[in-house]
């Protein structure tokens, strides 16, 4: 099961539209929520069963 406690985290997308990345030594499914290019720095928005939803990390709201 996804945790939580990874959205936050940023990463910098390798190539466009949905794949794979690697955080903390596990491998990861994300879904683009947002229109991202790839080089562009990323963040981890959403956890679920399905993967990752990640958006630009400019576009995430800070509290």
């Amino acid at each position: 099961m996804l945790d939580d406690r990874l959205i936050g985290t940023t990463f910098t997308l390798t190539h466009p539209g949905a794949g794979e990345v690697v955080l903390y030594g596990i491998h990861y499914h994300y879904q683009l929520l947002d229109a991202a290019t790839t080089g562009d720095l990323v963040v981890v928005a959403s956890a679920s069963a399905l993967g990752l939803g990640v958006r630009l990390a400019k576009r995430q709201l800070q509290y």
